[in-house]
Order: structure tokens, then sequence, then C-alpha cells
């Protein structure tokens, strides 16, 4: 009977300390994921992407791009206008997707946009852009007429809270430029 008694305390102690050891980590691990409400999430197909983006560029002094491919011609026109309003803008873009039927980066080259093509790795996935080293815009969203007419894409619109974005297309930049 007393060892009966020993384990059935036993077991209620780990069941006790596990309970409130779970509830300690569990609180304290839902303080550090704070909610994010200032996070913009858009689908396509559907314009939200596009417009958004445009919005974010016509507001933006400093504009770091790094996408698989731009055709959209609506946002190189605002990314063009931008420009000539005096943003300082740059871009990545993949090298196969630069030299495809419809893509408009000569047209970003020809109004005087810096864009470089990546040459060391396999393609230039990355779909973000950074928005006076604060805001991004980042996703699955091929800056495509594509992208925002037929397929099934999203953006999410967002601050950065450590420069995680600006910092990886700045080693972009650099490591395309040197090569």
């Amino acid at each position: 009977m007393v060892k009966f008694l020993n384990t059935r305390i036993f077991i209620i102690l780990i069941i006790v300390l596990g309970a409130f050891c779970s509830g300690f980590f569990v609180a304290n691990f839902k303080k550090d994921l704070k909610p994010q409400s200032d996070i913009k999430v858009f689908f396509t197909p559907g314009t939200d992407c596009e417009e958004n983006i445009i919005k974010e560029i016509s507001k933006a002094k400093t504009i770091d791009i790094a996408v698989y491919s731009i055709s959209n011609q609506n946002i190189v026109d605002s990314i063009i206008t931008a420009k000539n309003n005096g943003a300082k803008i740059r871009v990545i873009t993949d090298r196969t997707q630069a030299k495809v039927k419809g893509s408009l980066m000569d047209t970003l080259r020809s109004a005087g946009v810096p864009v470089l093509t990546n040459k060391k790795h396999k393609i230039e996935h990355n779909k973000f852009a950074v928005f006076d080293d604060v805001g991004v815009v980042s996703g699955s969203y091929n800056w495509t007429t594509n992208a925002s007419m037929y397929n099934s894409e999203n953006c999410l619109f967002f601050n950065q809270p450590n420069k995680e974005y600006s910092h990886r297309f700045t080693q972009l930049w650099n490591m395309y430029k040197n090569n």
C-alpha cells in the first residue's frame, strides 16, 4: 500500500511539474511571438499585389528590388517614374529571365536604373523589395502581368525588424557586382 501511494504521489508530482514547466515555456515563447498586425497580405489573380507595389514605389526614396522576373509594364513605369523623381533604385534579377521575350530589364537599364543579373547562383529566385530600408514586400508574386492576371500567388508587406532583407540585398548586390 505504501509503495502504491508513493508511486501515485510521484506520478502526480511529475504531472504537476510538467504542467508548470510547459506553461512557463509557452508563456515565455508567446512573448517573443508578438502578432504583426501591420502585415498586409494579398493574393492573385487580381491587381492587389501590383497596385500595392506601385504605391510603395511611389512613396520611397530608396528602393532595392530582387526579383526573378519583371515584365509588368505598370510596375516598370512606376520604377522609372520614381527614378526620374530622384529615388535611388537598384535591381537584381535572374540572368535567364532578363533575356526572355517580354522582360523589361532593358527598359529599366535604358532609363538609367542600375540592374545586375546573378552570376553565381543557378537562378536568382528571390521576390522581394526593400523601401527606404524599412518596408518590405516579399512572397511568391512575380512582377509580371501573368502573375497579376492568371496565377495563384501572394505578396506580403511588412516592416523588417532587423534589416534582414536589406542585408541580404547588399550581400547579393556586392556578390553580383564583383563577378
